[in-house]
């Protein structure tokens, strides 16, 4: 027997552990763990000294197609990507127009369909839309809905009644709610309170836009979720306050889960001196104690997804922050450093190589209903591995990144870790620096 791939030598992140081994590829799938007695193969990957992982799966993303194709497209997007390490995107709605209809969930899979390199799946949009086009997107094969508290876009922010009706739906449907949770009350308040101080400083985003408005959401959500049996998920979280909130929800058998990025993990309020524009985000970067917080969190399991919240403007956009920090958008470039970042916190032991893989690849797989297929190194699942290694130097540059703006909030940052080789399905999409997939390789993925 004769099989397409043997990965051998390497240091396999399994679920039941960390072993020397190899894996087996045949026809896009796993077909074999083996210590020793590998078979035959067309293409034998040496990885000794390395680590092979399962794919990232990144379950927020937002690779602006369609309606923003100067900013960032599947294409681009996804070639960033496969240079990550990451092998499974999920994008969010809140694109041109908004996936709030199967018409939109269906002009966005064509568009995708033809310029991803690696696979992808939709989080459909639960603002102020009727119930039926829920549940018709939901069929299209949407993995999740995501509700904003504070949003431009009337389709996607929830009211309180709004919020309770779609978490009772999708109760019903067993998707998952995520929620930018932030009381946009508060926040605009807060913004008038900053045009009326005359502060356009980059620390006046983090000074009038405070932990409460996010950790008061969050509590919101929780309560609200607690009347129905819904999976509520709290994204890209920042405040030590909402870290306790979901905590105790989850104490009290809550199907409630968070979620947080390098954004603010890495970063923190003091960033923005120095970085100013590139380092704005929402909610915006806290303070230390946040900080150790959310690593805390990370760890024992209260948070329980890492993504990169990839979300890329251009330099123009962001340039306008240095003079006035409220004309620049929130956002950056991160889906090709997320996975370096964390294996260089790995290398200095801010977090185990194993939780790591839960929370970047296994648990958002299983979140969006893509597991087994994805998130594991398990017989039978699709062949979407990372040999990354540990010891490999790097340091981040904008130019040398796969997107189409060559700026990031990580420039010059240094570390040791990052991958050597991707592969999707069998196939291997990025090797040795260089993006080898093929744009249209990448095929849409709707829950098991």
């Amino acid at each position: 027997m004769t099989v397409d791939i043997v990965i051998k030598n390497g240091l396999l992140v399994l679920p039941s552990g960390i072993t020397e081994g190899s894996v087996v590829v045949d026809g896009g799938r796993i077909v074999g763990v083996v210590r020793s007695g590998e078979p035959n193969a067309d293409r034998v990957v040496d990885a000794a000294g390395k680590v092979v992982l399962p794919g990232m799966v990144d379950m927020h993303v937002h690779l602006r197609d369609p309606g923003f194709p100067e900013r960032e497209n599947f294409e681009s997007g996804t070639r960033a990507a496969a240079a990550g390490g990451v092998t499974t995107v999920v994008d969010m709605p809140n694109t041109v127009p908004a996936i709030v209809t199967v018409e939109a969930f269906n002009q966005k899979k064509g568009i995708v369909e033809r310029k991803s390199l690696v696979d992808f799946a939709f989080i459909g949009g639960a603002g102020e839309v009727p119930t039926e086009d829920i549940i018709a997107v939901s069929e299209a094969g949407a993995t999740a809905f995501k509700s904003f508290l504070i949003a431009r876009f009337k389709e996607l922010a929830a009211n309180d009644y709004t919020l309770l009706r779609h978490m009772n739906t999708l109760s019903e449907l067993d998707k998952p709610l995520l929620v930018h949770a932030e009381n946009s009350n508060l926040v605009n308040m807060y913004m008038e309170e900053a045009k009326a101080s005359g502060r356009t400083d980059p620390m006046a985003h983090c000074d009038f836009r405070p932990a409460i408005a996010e950790i008061e959401a969050t509590m919101r959500c929780v309560t609200l979720a607690a009347e129905t049996d819904v999976h509520l998920h709290i994204c890209h979280m920042t405040a030590a306050g909402a870290v306790d909130v979901v905590e105790w929800a989850q104490t009290m058998g809550q199907a409630v889960t968070g979620e947080t990025s390098t954004n603010y993990l890495l970063f923190t309020r003091e960033t923005m001196k120095e970085r100013g524009p590139y380092a704005k985000v929402d909610p915006p970067l806290r303070g230390k104690d946040d900080q150790l917080r959310l690593w805390e969190a990370l760890n024992d399991g209260t948070i329980d997804v890492l993504a990169s919240d990839h979300a890329p403007y251009t330099k123009e956009e962001k340039e306008r922050g240095w003079e006035n920090i409220f004309d620049a958008p929130s956002g950056g470039v991160v889906i090709e450093t997320t996975l370096p970042l964390m294996l260089d916190a790995v290398n200095r032991d801010m977090i185990s190589l194993e939780r790591l893989v839960e929370v970047f690849s296994t648990n958002p797989a299983m979140m969006n209903g893509l597991y087994p297929k994805k998130g594991d190194i398990v017989l039978g699942a699709d062949a979407d591995l990372v040999v990354a290694d540990m010891n490999k130097p790097f340091q981040i540059r904008g130019d040398d990144l796969q997107t189409i703006q060559k700026i990031t909030p990580y420039e010059g940052m240094k570390g040791k870790g990052a991958p050597v080789m991707t592969m999707v399905r069998g196939e291997i999409v990025y090797e040795d620096g260089q993006v080898v997939g093929k744009p249209g390789y990448g095929e849409f993925q709707r829950p098991i």
